[in-house]
């Protein structure tokens, strides 16, 4: 996916408005952007990172790449733009569809990696490929044309016994598709041994199309801390990464392009344009 052009401050006043319109009034700011870039980059030169590294992503700005025009997915600035590309185009698109509009995620055991390898562990390329052959095979079997828009992400999830392991999961926005054939679709397959609390896929139906399209887009990591409930249930606490492990999920987002994460069906990106594509 190409580097979202940035926008000039015409484009920004309007952006501003759009997002408030679509119930993301407390869409990021540049200057909250502007801020964890550069704590981002402190930490990276704390940890003695390459100076082609830091000297390129200080210098980006919401309307100036900082890395040449190479622009990677790490970059809270070019995140931000491709979010406020994708969330309106992505809005519109979906709910001009006929169908429910729902929300998926999906965790699969193949996704889930020990902590020393990191979350570059996790090919991306074969979490689309799993997940694109389930949407192709539904789209096979039903007749209406399902169309989704998400991304991937990772997690470092912590157990009773405090093993550490990255995991990672899929949140798409769906239309085209009942509850019941997703689930029929994208159910992990009774061959894996799951423990009896997980939940390896969840779909709910969707409130605020572009609030949910970007907690899908998101760009951030947590902890996943599992504990016993009162109820005596494993349950889980969600905490900010530690500065070690943050820096860690950030050094791996810069080596990939931006948008890297992004998966569409039914969908594509075309001249800056999100558009539907004949299935």
């Amino acid at each position: 996916m190409p580097p979202p052009k940035p926008p000039d401050t015409y484009q920004r006043d309007r952006e501003h408005e759009l997002m408030d319109a679509l119930g993301l009034p407390d869409f990021e700011t540049e200057e909250a952007c502007h801020k964890r870039q550069q704590r981002m980059v402190r930490a990276f030169q704390r940890a003695g990172a390459p100076g082609r590294l830091t000297r390129g992503l200080m210098s980006c700005t919401a309307d100036v790449c900082g890395l040449r025009n190479r622009c990677r997915d790490g970059c809270h600035h070019g995140q931000r733009n491709l979010r406020a590309m994708l969330i309106p185009q992505a809005d519109e698109l979906l709910r001009g569809q006929t169908g429910p509009l729902l929300a998926l995620t999906l965790v699969h055991p193949l996704w889930e990696v020990p902590y020393e390898e990191g979350p570059e562990a996790i090919s991306i390329p074969a979490v689309k490929q799993l997940v694109k052959r389930r949407f192709t095979r539904l789209a096979a079997h039903i007749e209406t044309h399902p169309m989704a828009v998400g991304a991937f992400e990772v997690c470092l999830n912590r157990d009773l016994a405090g093993t550490k392991t990255w995991a990672g999961q899929v949140h798409l926005i769906v239309t085209g598709a009942t509850r019941h054939e997703l689930h029929a679709a994208l159910a992990v397959g009774a061959r894996y041994i799951l423990p009896p609390y997980a939940k390896p896929l969840v779909v709910e139906e969707v409130s605020n199309t572009a609030r949910q399209q970007a907690y899908a887009l998101k760009r951030f990591a947590e902890q996943r801390i599992a504990y016993i409930a009162k109820n005596g249930r494993q349950a889980r606490n969600h905490k900010p990464l530690d500065a070690a492990d943050q820096r860690r999920f950030d050094r791996w987002l810069y080596e990939l392009s931006i948008g890297e994460r992004v998966f569409l069906f039914g969908c594509k990106r075309l001249n800056g344009h999100l558009v539907g594509v004949a299935q």
